[in-house]
């Protein structure tokens, strides 16, 4: 749609790559000291993290609390353990039919199976039978560990269970895991072993029990309703009640366990729990499964980040490295609206053409005088788009990073030559451009 104008002056865009992501976090404080405070590092996003259309709810839910334990990547651990960031998901009882005794089934609520998860348990199939077997045996991980997306319960105070109760004792070295309280310490008087008590069935993507929900639940969006199954309550929820159970755990000092680990134990098993072991309980103890969670939690919620910096995948960087053309609302006739809509980089056909940043590609192929086109929505609310292609690479509902290739740089469309035109948007359509420069500036991406 937008021509290169001959003889326009090209002024070059900084060819810095940017480091701005999800969200920044100071974690110094964490677990008081015993949790490795990360230097420059963010909340990563994609399929190999946080789902954008989450994160900033996750982001926003850590912030609105005034304690610095709690952040950005911890709720998104939990949030991964819960549910896999399954919004429909739902815990199953012992006594339904489908139900096992880590709280999975093989069938959907509706009654469907596909083998490969459902509705009321994201793992697949083969990673039901990972999470419940051991050297043939069921319950508990090869090596007593927990790679954070199962093994011990899923969230919620009264949460499903999807996960072995036999894992190791204590947590393996080298990990944030390791300062969970030993079966030595003695702080804290333990509870006789005893047959677990059966929970109430959770739901949603922060897996609250109606119960729970009922006293925790809020209204996130505003939007009248207080919906279990509405992310945009559920996250909020989490992150209240993570930060109350923060509180009530800098009030017991003495209690086996950092205020960080305490308060994981609470969400997970009921503060009550807590108070009858004095902190954090045992491994081999009849609640060893909230050992295992809060293990868990604590050595994944490291992993739910990427260093800031450089060219980090899931970071920001610019579409391609050229000079850029034609500015932003240059006026002219090969314009619709008599006014460029985005920014034009010089580069010949066949040049690699990379998202911005992360988020989720809502259209991707033919667009009229834009030609073929690639539009992403990114976690901001803000759309990129990406114009004139030779060829389109990314597909519709793909999650996408910082640097992934999307398509190859063309002359489709209404143009005179070969460029790729660029477009930040307010909405995924014409009409709705503002100017790049600013938004690739706050990114670090321009000078």
């Amino acid at each position: 749609m937008v021509p290169v104008i001959a003889g326009a002056v090209i002024t070059p865009l900084s060819i810095g790559l940017g480091a701005v992501l999800l969200g920044t976090f100071d974690d110094s404080e964490a677990a008081d000291g015993n949790v490795p405070a990360p230097v420059g590092t963010e909340l990563k996003a994609g399929d190999v993290g946080v789902p954008v259309i989450y994160a900033k709810l996750i982001r926003d839910a850590a912030a609105d609390c005034t304690d610095k334990l709690l952040t950005a990547p911890l709720l998104a651990a939990q949030l991964k353990q819960a549910s896999n960031f399954n919004p429909r998901a739902r815990s199953v009882p012992l006594d339904e039919p489908g139900g096992s005794a880590d709280g999975s089934t093989d069938g959907a609520a509706d009654g469907s199976a596909d083998g490969e998860g459902s509705l009321t348990d994201p793992r697949s199939k083969d990673q039901r039978a990972a999470d419940n077997t051991t050297d043939g045996e069921p319950g508990g991980e090869p090596d007593g560990e927990s790679d954070g997306e199962s093994g011990g319960e899923t969230g919620g105070e009264t949460g499903g269970e999807t996960g072995g109760e036999t894992g190791g004792e204590t947590a393996s070295g080298g990990s944030p895991a390791s300062e969970l309280p030993s079966e030595d310490s003695p702080s804290g008087a333990e509870l006789p072993d005893g047959t677990r008590t059966q929970r109430p069935v959770t739901r949603g993507i922060a897996q609250f029990s109606d119960a729970d929900w009922a006293t925790e639940g809020i209204d996130g969006n505003n939007d009248g309703v207080a919906d279990i199954l509405d992310p945009a309550d559920a996250i909020p929820s989490l992150g209240k009640r993570m930060c109350g159970l923060l509180r009530t755990a800098k009030e017991h000092p003495g209690y086996r366990g950092t205020p960080l680990e305490l308060a994981l134990a609470g969400h997970h098993t009921g503060w009550q729990t807590v108070e009858k072991y004095g902190g954090v309980p045992r491994a081999s103890g009849a609640d060893g499964e909230t050992y295992e969670y809060v293990k868990a939690i604590m050595k994944s919620s490291p992993q739910m980040v990427v260093p800031a910096g450089g060219s980090v995948s899931g970071g920001w960087t610019l579409p391609v490295k050229a000079p850029a053309g034609t500015p932003y609302h240059q006026r002219g006739s090969s314009w619709s609206t008599g006014l460029h809509t985005g920014v034009d980089f010089v580069v010949p056909t066949g040049t690699p053409v990379a998202a911005i940043g992360p988020g989720e590609v809502v259209t991707a192929g033919p667009g009229g005088d834009y030609g073929n086109q690639v539009v992403i929505r990114h976690e901001d609310g803000m759309y990129s788009q990406y114009a004139h292609l030779s060829e389109v690479k990314a597909v519709v509902g793909q999650s996408v990073q910082g640097g992934t290739l999307i398509g190859w740089s063309g002359a489709t469309g209404n143009v005179t030559g070969p460029h790729l035109h660029f477009e930040m948007r307010t909405g995924p359509a014409f009409g709705s451009d503002i100017s790049p420069v600013p938004y690739l500036r706050d990114k670090g991406l321009i000078s």
